[in-house]
């Protein structure tokens, strides 16, 4: 294994560097990441393929890590709003956007998911709170109020602002939480190389 090829997280990490072309095409371009963001970011298929969904939209990523989502999302919606709370991995986000050409579509706000979230217009909104880390596999049945900050929360304040909602879900995510909001949805499963790797669910209240 050569330096390139060895994760400098620690080699606890490396199953998931070993798969970072899975999450940035472009990786080799100049993307910058930090640890937490390496098992965090969606694959750049599985961001495309939600992202068609709201084409000529205005979209907000409520939890935009290192802009993986939001990438994927200025390239079909009309104007991509990104909340982070990290200023560095909202830097890395800005970097990355710009090697992938959508920087200028993409407003980048430095914050606080719960207080950003009440002063945006926009059409949609997609939320992917942190699991909690790679721990998360072991939980048999993945809860919302295992996401850090609390999932019903998060979903009580999207619900509140925007009539589309995409929330990315653990696998093993329980379905039975969704059923206190009495909201029909789409369950949409995430495949890589033919595995099954996460889940979202789809609200649109139109």
């Amino acid at each position: 294994m050569n330096n390139t090829d060895r994760c400098p997280f620690g080699e606890k990490l490396q199953r998931y560097w070993d798969k970072r072309y899975e999450l940035f095409s472009k990786f080799d371009e100049g993307i910058q990441i930090d640890e937490t963001a390496l098992f965090s970011v969606t694959p750049e298929e599985n961001a495309l393929h939600h992202a068609k969904r709201f084409k000529d939209q205005v979209i907000v990523d409520g939890f935009g890590c290192v802009g993986g989502n939001a990438i994927a999302f200025a390239q079909f919606a009309r104007k991509v709003y990104m909340i982070e709370i990290d200023k560095d991995r909202l830097e890395m986000a800005k970097n990355n956007a710009e090697i992938y050409g959508v920087k200028d579509k993409i407003q980048f706000i430095h914050g606080d998911y719960f207080e950003e979230v009440p002063n945006i217009s926009a059409d949609s909104i997609f939320v992917d709170p942190p699991w909690g880390g790679p721990g998360y596999e072991k939980i048999n049945k993945f809860k919302l109020d295992n996401f850090s900050p609390n999932g019903e929360k998060v979903l009580d304040l999207a619900f509140k602002h925007f009539p589309q909602i995409l929330m990315r879900i653990p696998k093993n995510f329980d379905f039975d939480e969704l059923q206190k909001y009495n909201r029909k949805y789409d369950a949409i499963e995430d495949f890589i190389n033919d595995k099954l790797v996460t889940r979202s669910v789809y609200f649109n209240s139109k």
